[in-house]
């Protein structure tokens, strides 16, 4: 498939680059500095930033589905991934691409439940997730066949493709997983097409 990577960069952002090259997908990532994501074949990178409507559209064009690994690890003025859906939404609809697979973060959007991870993860990260709320917003009130992925703790770690995912599976404090092992996920969802216009929770 022919795939459009938002947030190659970061850590989900970068095991969903290589697992996709090594699946033999081709890849369209929007990156803002080109040198940091190293030349390979199959990959095709499109310097510019999530903000800008042109270099998003580029980026999409072509494309079979769109993966978005957006994030931050700033504790304030986060808005990365509300204004990456905002020029990710309107490209997909013009450029005719309906497959839309994104990281949220658990207990964001409808249905989130008021439990002590919540409350947990709303002191620790309260920016990051008010950022994933309204990301998860807008792709629930504009997406076509979206998927939202919502992973525990993130960590690094092999790809063991052992994992429990579910739209009802609730998480702990000490709930984890490895940036590969969402990869991972995001890719088999991508053909199994098992969780469309769902939000679902993700933990080894």
């Amino acid at each position: 498939m022919r795939l459009a990577v938002f947030g190659a960069t970061g850590h989900v952002g970068r095991q969903l680059v290589d697992q996709a090259l090594a699946g033999g997908h081709q890849i369209s990532a929007l990156v803002r500095d080109p040198a940091a994501l190293p030349a390979r074949e199959g990959l095709r990178v499109e310097p510019g930033s999530v903000q800008d409507a042109a270099a998003v559209a580029r980026t999409i064009e072509g494309s079979d589905a769109v993966l978005s690994a957006l994030g931050t690890r700033k504790p304030w003025g986060v808005t990365v991934c509300t204004d990456g859906m905002r020029a990710i939404l309107p490209a997909m609809r013009d450029k005719g691409v309906r497959r839309l697979i994104a990281v949220g973060c658990y207990d964001t959007g409808e249905g989130r439940r008021k439990d002590l991870y919540f409350y947990a993860m709303s002191v620790a990260i309260r920016q990051i997730m008010l950022d994933k709320n309204r990301q998860d917003a807008l792709v629930r009130a504009e997406g076509d066949q979206w998927t939202i992925v919502c992973p525990a703790v993130l960590g690094g770690g092999p790809r063991t493709g052992r994992y429990r995912a579910g739209t009802d599976l609730r998480l702990g404090l000490t709930s984890k997983i490895s940036y590969a092992d969402v990869a991972h996920f995001m890719l088999e969802e991508l053909g199994k097409g098992e969780y469309v216009r769902q939000a679902v929770a993700i933990t080894s």
